[in-house]
């Protein structure tokens, strides 16, 4: 009798504990739908904010070649180089993630899951180690640009809302403070180094991990019952 109590007390203490963990990991699981939610979206933000520079440079490019510099209007100039100006990133809503590591609460999660999560959390840290490296890029060029474009103006290109404000600006014949062949083709060149690691980022990076989320996000929803 004795050892059937303890055997029962054991099997019960064995299913509070099992329930109790199914309830924490469920917890965790709202979480980070949420936060896969969020990267979801941030992640078409970023996408759109890609294509729209990849299809600027490939248009100031197919200029390049159809006409000289001297025959291309300063405006021109200004709004199909300023993309590079800038670094398009993404800040991750990681918050989750990392508990469930630090915790060593990711054992919560069912084999697959944790492997998944695991998984999406690597390819997300690749992506901010890219970001950083964009940053530096950007300053390079942004470097090469002081002598040839007016900050003012090139900011102000940031503030074109409107396609008719846009054409406008683009024939016009606006300052520059350099418009020399030399200077503009050194410049044209490293715009198109940049050119290509946005499309190996977008293809090769952001892509995989845009669908890692979304396949971990429709795991754990569907693992939980989550709607």
């Amino acid at each position: 009798m004795l050892f059937l109590a303890v055997t029962l007390g054991f099997l019960v203490e064995n299913q509070r504990e099992h329930f109790v963990e199914h309830g924490r990991a469920r917890q965790y699981a709202l979480s980070l739908v949420d936060d896969l939610k969020n990267d979801t979206i941030a992640f078409n933000k970023l996408k759109e904010k890609y294509w729209s520079d990849i299809v600027k440079i490939d248009t100031l490019r197919k200029i390049l070649k159809e006409r000289p510099v001297a025959k291309i209007p300063g405006g021109t100039l200004y709004y199909y180089c300023e993309p590079t100006l800038w670094s398009i990133g993404i800040t991750f809503h990681d918050a989750t993630i990392q508990q469930l590591k630090n915790s060593g609460n990711l054992r919560y999660f069912p084999a697959q899951l944790q492997y998944k999560i695991s998984e999406y959390d690597r390819k997300t840290r690749e992506l901010t180690f890219r970001q950083e490296n964009e940053v530096y890029f950007s300053r390079v060029t942004r470097e090469m640009m002081t002598g040839i474009f007016d900050a003012e103006l090139m900011i102000s290109v940031r503030g074109l809302t409107t396609p008719e404000a846009i054409e406008s600006f683009k024939q016009a014949d606006v300052n520059m403070v350099k418009k020399d062949s030399l200077t503009l083709r050194k410049l044209v060149n490293e715009i198109i180094y940049r050119h290509a690691s946005w499309r190996y980022r977008l293809e090769g990076i952001i892509e995989p991990t845009n669908n890692a989320a979304i396949e971990l996000l429709a795991d754990v929803k569907k693992a939980y019952h989550i709607e």
